[in-house]
């Protein structure tokens, strides 16, 4: 069995996989105050209630933005499952070619995001990962991670407007029924929800121009559904696109 674990700022997201299907996941907040024992404690919880243990797994693979977290996670499983962990970096051979970016400096979820959207579509394409960051990252015909966009993510925007805006309170991640707010709720609304969209639109548009006129595009994320829903720019909308990113990775490693 498989466990591919996405490390971000805000949320680790986690999946176990057997014969190339997600069978169970997991999404916790990312703690680095937790020690590597704080992490045994609560991975074998959330296992322990599917009736599964550490040394089910006979793979592990790890993306992660969080360095303070990585080596300690990774610790966890080497320790517990008794099996080399992979930390996915764009040193792993991936199948994407990795020439026109800094292969030392990209993020490993938008290498897997990347991967799980070529194998997806198998030519020119753009992936949206809606989190902490808002990401808009293309790949290339025949397979070639060229680069992408990295945006203040939705709620961090939302929550800096209101941390410095003492009169206005938190905003519901909806956009308003009309793009002209009638009220200041509204009007934050319009400007925060469908100013985000518009951005995303237009990086959209402009990436496909750059990639030749066309591009099929996913989206991807925790707000991915929520987002989606108010946009028809995304061909698929897939939250599993960066664990079924790594779990391509990993195969590849065993192949």
């Amino acid at each position: 069995m498989l466990l591919a674990l996405d490390i971000g700022n805000s949320n680790i997201v986690i999946g176990a996989s057997s014969n190339g299907e997600w069978e169970h996941q997991w999404r916790i907040q990312t703690d680095t105050d937790k020690t590597a024992d704080e992490y045994i404690v609560l991975f074998n919880s959330l296992f322990s209630e599917i009736d599964l243990a550490f040394n089910k797994f006979d793979h592990v693979i790890i993306s992660s933005v969080v360095p303070q977290l990585t080596r300690t996670v990774s610790e966890v499983f080497e320790k517990k499952s008794h099996t080399e962990v992979l930390i996915l970096n764009g040193d792993v051979d991936t199948g994407l070619a990795i020439k026109r970016v800094n292969r030392k400096s990209v993020g490993a979820d938008l290498i897997a995001d990347s991967v799980g959207a070529y194998a997806l579509f198998g030519d020119n394409c753009i992936v949206v990962d809606f989190g902490t960051a808002t990401t808009v990252m293309a790949v290339q015909n025949p397979g070639e991670l060229i680069g992408g966009a990295i945006c203040a993510g939705l709620k961090v925007t939302i929550d800096a407007l209101v941390g410095k805006t003492a009169q206005l309170s938190q905003i519901p991640l909806e956009p308003p029924k009309q793009v002209i707010g009638g009220s200041t709720m509204e009007a934050m609304q319009s400007g925060l929800v469908l100013g985000h969209l518009c951005m995303i639109e237009g990086l959209i548009d402009r990436m496909k121009k750059q990639l030749g006129g066309s591009a099929k595009v996913v989206a991807t994320g925790g707000l991915s559904e929520q987002i989606a829903e108010h946009t028809d720019y995304f061909d698929v909308i897939d939250p599993m696109l960066t664990l079924d990113g790594l779990r391509l990775i990993m195969e590849r490693q065993q192949k």
